[in-house]
């Protein structure tokens, strides 16, 4: 995938706002607003080094959501959804969130990656005899070798 391009189209946009629009020109109106809104997604994932991945199927339609939400917000286009400032204030906080987990990668858009809160655990080799640490020194000896 490339930072290139909007995640969604017009038809998407009047469907995820139960809206209706047929005039082309509004068309084209919303078709620009999703590729100028999309430059703020690409911003984000180019933070995370998430240009170059392949994005996991649920972070297809994820992105397709931020796009929509990200040009109702910040474009007025006359076919476009009206949201009051109270609204516009909330989905612009939601969008800021959304954002700043991609780019701190606690949301991890590429197909096969995990998150930074995905739980890990790692064990330490733990020494109780002098048998054992000897053991443990064998051990990182041949590692480092």
């Amino acid at each position: 995938m490339t930072c290139s391009g909007a995640y969604a189209d017009w038809q998407s946009y009047i469907d995820y706002w139960c809206m209706s629009c047929g005039d082309a020109d509004e068309q084209n109106m919303i078709n620009h607003a999703l590729a100028l809104a999309a430059s703020d997604i690409h911003a984000h994932l180019a933070a995370a080094n998430a240009c170059d991945c392949t994005l996991a199927p649920w972070a297809l339609v994820y992105v397709q959501k931020l796009n929509i939400i990200d040009a109702a917000v910040v474009y007025a286009c006359k076919c476009g959804v009206r949201l009051s400032d109270e609204e516009k204030r909330m989905w612009l906080t939601w969008l800021d969130q959304q954002f700043a987990m991609i780019r701190s990668q606690k949301i991890e858009l590429c197909s096969g990656a995990t998150g930074s809160d995905w739980p890990a655990i790692g064990w330490a080799e733990q020494s109780l005899t002098e048998l054992t640490a000897a053991h443990i020194i064998a051990n990182a000896i041949q590692r480092a070798s």
